[in-house]
């Protein structure tokens, strides 16, 4: 599922820009209405794997994004869980457009950066923090308990992935985020055979894992709206993964709701 609404794009919209004050400006918190969107989800995901015939969930995972957290503990408070846990492999993407809508002068939470904004940077322009690896960017468990808003505990674990290697000199390209994408559902599924596993990520990710476990155009997904659920089985033998499709981008919780500028 995809994290529910932004409180830096709801700001944006209203002509404040809310990256330009904040202490860690890549990390936006979920407005109200986002983490309504993740309670919503989590009692449509029940709703979607009943119908199907689908143990409920296990084990819960999330991005270490903020809005991702928040999403996923309100989601997961309907599944009887005690604890959910960062894997960072679901992180969002670690391209330009990412460091771009809040690393340079003026940024804005826009993806690709300000609208005007130059091609080139000197690099003391830039936010210092950009040049660290990306995995120091983001939320620890330790860090995630601190907040209100993650209602469930989140328990430490090493991730199947890392984001050790990547800085703005050093972005991930589309193969390898299509790569660890993929590597870190089967292994994440691995970890838990013949359960119900919940990830919470991005807009991004979400639909590069339809486009990479279907083998189909990202446009047959349709719109990956807050808190979009894409469902999928699987069947394992040996090395070799199959992938049945029982829903994506399914938005029925937000009954047709205009919200954050999404429309379900």
């Amino acid at each position: 599922m995809r994290h529910g609404e932004r409180v830096d794009y709801v700001n944006k919209a209203a002509g404040i820009n809310w990256t330009s004050s904040a202490e860690r400006p890549w990390d936006t918190p979920l407005t109200e209405t986002g983490c309504d969107q993740g309670s919503d989800a989590g009692t449509r995901i029940s709703e979607i794997l009943r119908e199907a015939g689908l143990e409920q969930p296990s084990a819960v995972y999330s991005s270490p994004m903020r809005r991702c957290g928040e999403t996923i503990s309100h989601a997961a408070l309907n599944f009887g869980v005690e604890s959910i846990a960062i894997e960072e492999g679901l992180v969002e993407s670690i391209n330009s457009d990412w460091y771009r809508s809040w690393g340079v002068p003026d940024a804005d939470s826009t993806w690709g950066g300000p609208k005007g904004g130059p091609k080139e940077y000197e690099k003391d322009a830039l936010d210092s923090r950009v040049f660290q690896p990306a995995t120091e960017l983001y939320n620890t468990a330790e860090m995630m308990n601190t907040y209100d808003n993650v209602k469930l505990p989140v328990t430490p674990r090493e991730s199947h992935w890392t984001a050790k290697d990547q800085t703005w000199d050093n972005l991930e390209t589309r193969p390898d985020q299509f790569s660890r994408l993929r590597s870190t559902v089967q292994a994440l599924c691995s970890d838990h055979p013949s359960q119900t596993v919940v990830c919470c990520s991005h807009g991004g990710p979400c639909t590069h894992v339809f486009e990479e476990l279907m083998q189909k155009s990202w446009r047959e997904a349709g719109e990956c709206g807050y808190a979009a659920i894409s469902v999928y089985k699987w069947e394992r033998d040996g090395d070799e993964w199959k992938w049945t499709l029982v829903c994506v981008n399914d938005c029925g919780h937000l009954g047709g709701k205009t919200l954050g500028g999404i429309i379900a």
